[in-house]
């Protein structure tokens, strides 16, 4: 799948897509960490990391305490994520400011969800619920930040709802169908289960 990064501006905002999700500051730099089971998500995340990059970028495991193996990515420094990674990252610490999300382009958006949206589908002969949670899990304060940049960007509606120790984003059957349309076309074959809304059965689909 072409992401088209040969601008500035799409290069940036799949990094900052990047980012949102899966990744981990590493001194300047970061790594992307997924299961085992998600190989070919992450041989797609390398390929277009390396288009972005123009440098070839190293893949390889690790285990959790548990005997989970995980997959690891991390691209070569070049300016232009040492200066994301900062303002990602300030001072050694997670934070996202509207600045930031300013930045994200569909495509970066898309693999924001790809990372940390899931979709429950209730059915019984057609569909007739859909629930989109982008699992954030961070302070009120900041999902209050994403939804009114989502809103005042793209238009995008998304409700807030409290977990055991954090908020995360929602959205309805309505909205949430819109929403995986317009990210559709950004998401690689390999993880397409994160955004179908036509089942056989009843599904739970997340990271």
């Amino acid at each position: 799948m072409d992401y088209h990064v040969s601008s500035k501006v799409e290069k940036r905002g799949v990094l900052v897509g990047i980012l949102l999700g899966n990744a981990y500051k590493r001194q300047n730099n970061f790594y992307i960490q997924h299961p085992a089971f998600q190989e070919d998500y992450v041989l797609f995340k390398q390929r277009l990391l390396e288009q972005i990059t123009q440098k070839p970028v190293s893949l390889y495991s690790r285990f959790t305490k548990k005997g989970e193996r995980l997959l690891c990515l991390e691209p070569k420094l070049i300016p232009l994520i040492r200066v994301l990674v900062k303002k990602r990252f300030p001072g050694g610490t997670q934070k996202i400011t509207r600045e930031f999300l300013d930045l994200l382009t569909m495509p970066g958006i898309a693999l924001w969800f790809l990372d940390k949206g899931s979709k429950s589908l209730k059915k019984n002969g057609k569909i007739h619920g859909l629930e989109i949670t982008l699992n954030t899990r961070i302070s009120q304060a900041e999902n209050e930040l994403i939804i009114a940049y989502f809103s005042e960007a793209w238009e995008i509606k998304w409700g807030l709802i409290k977990g055991k120790n954090s908020y995360r984003l929602r959205m309805g059957t309505k909205a949430g169908k819109e929403f995986l349309e317009r990210i559709r076309p950004y998401v690689p074959e390999t993880m397409l289960y994160k955004v179908e809304t036509e089942t056989s059965s009843n599904v739970t689909a997340t990271t």
